[in-house]
């Protein structure tokens, strides 16, 4: 019995852009850019946790000096100088806080959406690009299935 030949020639270049292969690597590039994009919230998501470990740390050391002053202090004075301190520290703190919390989500954000326009503005995003491009075409034409309809009022809903 003869061992079956394959009818492909291997020195061929693979140009198939059948419909089926192109929605196949379609999927596939979607997929890479969902993976792209959960590093990246995962990145941001660690960043944050270091974010508020960092600040927590800080300010548990700032309330233990400050109890440390209350326990050794007795002037009326002095405990509101440390408890002023103390709540100064605390809302600087807290500003810095919530600005790198900003930073770093700002910054997840940038990522993840790097990961998707990185493969638009290549060669390899045709397929997803001309679909992306087709569907903004079924919105924008008018066609009233995915086109916004206009508001009506109540007097033109009971007409």
């Amino acid at each position: 019995m003869r061992a079956k030949q394959t009818l492909t020639d291997p020195s061929r270049k693979s140009t198939d852009t059948a419909p089926a292969s192109v929605l196949a690597d379609l999927g596939r590039q979607q997929l890479a850019v969902a993976a792209d994009a959960a590093c990246a919230l995962l990145r941001g998501s660690e960043a944050m946790r270091a974010i508020q470990h960092q600040a927590a740390h800080e300010a548990a050391v700032r309330h233990q000096a400050a109890a440390q002053k209350l326990r050794e202090s007795h002037e009326p004075a002095e405990l509101v100088a440390i408890q002023s301190d103390l709540l100064r520290y605390d809302l600087q703190g807290a500003t810095e806080y919530w600005q790198q919390i900003t930073a770093a989500a700002l910054q997840s954000q940038v990522e993840m959406m790097a990961s998707a326009t990185h493969l638009l503005n290549s060669d390899k995003g045709g397929a997803l690009k001309s679909a992306m491009e087709s569907f903004q075409a079924a919105i924008t034409s008018g066609n009233g299935f995915l086109a916004g309809k206009p508001a009506t009022t109540g007097s033109q809903a009971r007409a």
